[in-house]
């Protein structure tokens, strides 16, 4: 029996050095870092010049919501959009693309934006300069007010077109964006339309924007604000007045508006959700004199005035998932 005690003796007294030797040799368990608690110190831009920083990236996704408002009006006539996208960078240098269904007058096969630009980051600051074409293909519908019709989808002698064929036009842009600080971003949109929706009238967008994110939980609350002035489109689409002895015929004036969001969005990984509200300062005459909507030419032919709903208040829930090539070790 005592031989039995001596050897369980020998035994814990030889697992107790080694465990001692292990803990010498592994050292103390590292600490795990607390998490930084946001903050509430403005982040200042921090400018630099080196225009390949970043190196390559990519990011690419896909966007479904109730209805597709942009600037206040309508694209879907009320209905469910969606999108898919996709951009490659080179440092600050970047080109992309998009395709969304729309449902406008001319009845194009979808819109398909191309874009392309340079984006500086100085830290929070980030500085976007680009230009983007709104590509609409495929239109089947022309709408003609007068002529052999009171209302007609072709040309007949002494028609009048409501629209252009082709709605497709050109926008130069600039969107600068700070994030201040943990809690809020700010930025703001500038875009210059030299032929509005090929209306050859020019245009200017000019808009604020806020963010104020809760972080560690997901969840954010933004809006925008802001004014869109619309010029004088071509004669071609409705003479307004004549001006003898400087331009002759002047075309009709498109309607200016100021237009604004207010939104919910929560993100969960790759996924965000979104409910936002939607309005516009136009009237319903106004807003046909920027769309010329199929159901507002049919009443400008019936009752001399055209009517759409199409920039009303609107309230927009969407689902989009993004990925970014960050995601994937690059």
């Amino acid at each position: 029996m005592k031989f039995w005690e001596n050897i369980i003796g020998m035994a814990a007294a030889t697992l107790a050095t080694h465990a001692a030797f292990a803990a010498d040799v592994a050292g103390p368990a590292p600490a795990v870092a607390p998490l930084s608690p946001p903050s509430l110190t403005i982040a200042m831009p921090q400018p630099n010049f080196d225009v390949l920083a970043g190196g390559f990236g990519y990011s690419t996704g896909v966007q479904f919501m109730s209805e597709n408002i942009w600037r206040g009006i309508s694209l879907t006539n009320h209905r469910p959009g969606a999108l898919a996208y996709g951009e490659l960078r080179e440092g600050w240098f970047y080109l992309g693309g998009d395709v969304l269904n729309v449902t406008l007058p001319t009845s194009p096969t979808a819109q398909l934006d191309i874009y392309g630009g340079f984006r500086p980051t100085w830290g929070p600051l980030t500085l976007d300069f680009g230009a983007v074409y709104h590509g609409r293909p495929g239109n089947q519908n022309q709408w003609f007010l007068g002529g052999v019709a009171p209302v007609l989808t072709f040309w007949t002698p002494g028609g009048m077109p409501t629209t252009p064929l082709d709605q497709s036009f050109v926008e130069i842009y600039a969107k600068p964006s700070w994030t201040v600080n943990d809690y809020l971003t700010i930025g703001a949109e500038f875009g210059y339309d030299p032929s509005w929706a090929n209306y050859n009238a020019h245009a200017l967008y000019s808009s604020g924007n806020v963010k104020v994110s809760l972080p560690g939980t997901g969840f954010s609350v933004s809006g925008a604000f802001g004014h869109y002035f619309l010029g004088m489109g071509d004669a071609t689409y409705g003479p307004s007045y004549i001006q003898p002895g400087i331009k002759g015929i002047q075309g009709f004036k498109l309607s200016s508006y100021n237009t604004g969001n207010v939104g919910v969005s929560y993100k969960w990984n790759a996924v965000t959700f979104d409910v936002r509200f939607h309005d516009t300062t136009l009237t319903r005459k106004g807003c046909f004199t920027n769309v010329a909507n199929p159901a507002g030419n049919y009443a400008a032919a019936v009752w001399g005035q055209g009517y759409s709903d199409w920039c009303d208040a609107r309230v927009v829930g969407s689902v989009k998932v993004d990925f970014d090539s960050t995601m994937f070790g690059r």
